[in-house]
């Protein structure tokens, strides 16, 4: 079968390149690679690299029409992009050249190639820029619509959990629109909505899929396990076991990469924790990338200790250090690179607006200064014009009135020039003020530099006052507190005092962090910032500070809509 289609190919493109200098024809060849590569992507790229020699003196407009299949193509295959080069030539071509939809497409897949490169910013602005092609343009392409909102969603879901939903629900809408609407679909609206904590969407799109749903295949099997895993952690122990029995036998699940995880969140939730603990520790076993072990090896680690096996506990917790630290290289190469990347894009976003700015600037300062002097020379046209006139009547009139009228003249240029001195002084004063601007700007910029200074100076003091009040162990004073959070119980300052310490001795950096975020944070929403690091519900926070009940929810949105807390407690 294989050589049969390979033969077929050949025999295909053998006749195709009889026509290839057709222009229309060779358009629709390439249409025809590009609808094979939506499920046979590496044998398109074998045809187009086929006729690509064929291609070599075509016109610009198909040399990246045939880059851009290229670069689909690669993208389709799952073969990572690995430089930016072609798709900006690409790009900066169709803008000036393509239609609606060669833009459109050209955007999208510079948005695919700088989320490759884990160049995030700048992926999400080209897959915005897509979207907005499709929402004002007529002929584009609806695919590549629905997955530019999908890949935003991707995207969002890394650091802001509500954006992610509103691109999941624009991903819906268009797929509605256009009867493409499938189980993926209402999977990543489900999952964005369990993002949110919304528990009632996210249940009502999870019912989506298992209502039609009537086979497992390749392709739907890891949304079932992501749906089993969810429903169990909502506590709908009735969908989440007919999921688990929908892909119990499925021949699918062994190629899945959140079968495991999703089967032991099951299986703890409604059916043992032993159950668990066996798929646990499979899932160590037989995990391929470090976060799965580092999740497997903590869990198994606080189950074997919470047994009594200590020496179990020991070998897991020796696995859970060496996975945390690759884990912890792993995030911080990540954060690295995505913070170069968002500086770099916003550096060059600031560059564009100085420069926009400067050129329309000049431009308003070119036309002001070209338009006052056309209507200057317009009113001085039309005042010559007026005194000659008068001039003419008055010599045919009365010659004694010529003396009059040269005296006349002679005091409106008096005028003139003192107009023109008036000018020059005016000038003079711009440019005082100009040096006046400079200087103040200057200052500024001093002001700045000093004020980072003062910033700095007060993260090591309040570094070093919290840590002066550390008595004990930190790991042992977050043990205290929570346990006291069990009853009603609201600790005095010395003992927050002591907590703060404890809690900036094993994050030095939060405090450093809540206070960039939020220029301005009071005593009570800080407290409530730490509590929540060490991992304190809504309820344990009202029984340590006393406050109301709807202050201390209202204060957590607040926190958790301005900065993404990790809640995990590191072991001293």
């Amino acid at each position: 079968m294989k050589y049969f289609l390979k033969f077929t190919i050949i025999v295909v493109l053998l006749i195709t390149s009889c026509t290839i200098h057709n222009k229309d024809v060779l358009i629709n060849r390439l249409d025809e690679i590009k609808a094979m590569g939506d499920t046979l992507p590496l044998i398109a790229m074998e045809q187009l690299d086929s006729i690509r020699p064929l291609l070599k003196d075509r016109s610009d407009y198909v040399q990246n029409k045939i880059s851009l299949l290229d670069i689909r193509l690669r993208d389709k295959a799952f073969i990572s992009h690995t430089s930016s080069e072609v798709i900006k030539e690409v790009c900066n071509y169709f803008e000036k050249n393509g239609t609606a939809k060669d833009i459109q497409e050209s955007y999208y897949y510079m948005g695919s190639v700088y989320r490759d490169l884990n160049d995030y910013p700048q992926a999400i602005t080209y897959f915005l820029k897509s979207v907005g092609i499709a929402e004002t343009n007529e002929y584009v392409d609806i695919a590549l619509w629905e997955n530019a909102y999908s890949q935003l969603s991707y995207l969002y879901k890394m650091f802001n959990n509500s954006e992610a939903l509103d691109a999941s629900l624009k991903q819906l809408n268009v797929a509605e629109a256009n009867g493409t609407i499938d189980e993926r679909t209402y999977a990543n609206v489900a999952s964005c909505y369990f993002k949110v904590n919304d528990t009632l969407n996210t249940v009502k799109y999870y019912d989506h899929i298992l209502r039609s749903l009537d086979r497992i295949t390749g392709n739907n099997c890891d949304i079932l396990a992501k749906a089993m895993g969810d429903y169990a952690v909502l506590g709908y122990k009735e969908e989440a076991s007919l999921c688990y029995h929908k892909l119990k036998d499925n021949p699918y699940k062994e190629m899945l990469s959140n079968y495991l995880v999703n089967v032991a969140i099951y299986y703890e939730r409604c059916v043992s924790v032993d159950s668990a603990a066996t798929v646990m520790a499979e899932l160590y076993r037989t995990a391929d990338n470090i976060e799965s072990r580092y999740d497997a090896s903590r869990w198994l680690t606080r189950y074997y200790t919470s047994k009594g096996m200590l020496d179990r506990a020991t070998e897991y917790a020796i696995k859970f250090i060496d996975a945390n630290e690759a884990v912890i290289d792993k995030r911080n190469f990540e954060y690295t690179t995505n913070a170069n990347n968002f500086f770099q894009y916003q550096r060059d976003k600031e560059e564009e607006m100085v420069t926009n700015e400067k050129a329309a600037n000049d431009r308003f300062y070119l036309l002001f200064g070209f338009s006052t002097f056309v209507i200057i020379i317009f009113v001085i046209t039309v005042y010559h014009y007026i005194q000659k006139k008068h001039l003419l009547d008055t010599i045919l009139e009365k010659d004694d009135n010529i003396k009059e009228i040269k005296l006349y003249l002679q005091d409106k240029e008096e005028e003139l020039e003192k107009e023109k001195k008036c000018v020059i002084q005016k000038e003079k004063e711009l440019e005082s003020i100009s040096e006046a601007k400079s200087r103040l700007a200057k200052q500024l910029e001093d002001a700045e530099s000093d004020f980072s200074m003062l910033i700095a100076q007060n993260r090591e003091l309040t570094k070093l006052t919290l840590m002066s009040n550390i008595s004990n162990n930190a790991n042992d004073i977050i043990e205290k507190v929570k346990k006291a959070s069990k009853g009603k119980y609201r600790l005095n300052d010395e003992e927050w005092k002591e907590l703060l310490g404890a809690i900036d001795k094993l994050y030095p950096e939060f405090t450093y962090e809540v206070q960039a975020r939020f220029k301005r944070i009071s005593e009570p929403v800080l407290r409530v910032c730490y509590l929540l690091k060490i991992g304190m519900s809504a309820p344990q926070i009202v029984n340590l500070t006393d406050y109301p009940r709807q202050t201390v929810f209202d204060r957590i949105k607040r926190i958790k809509d301005t900065i993404n807390i990790d809640t995990r407690i590191k072991q001293m």
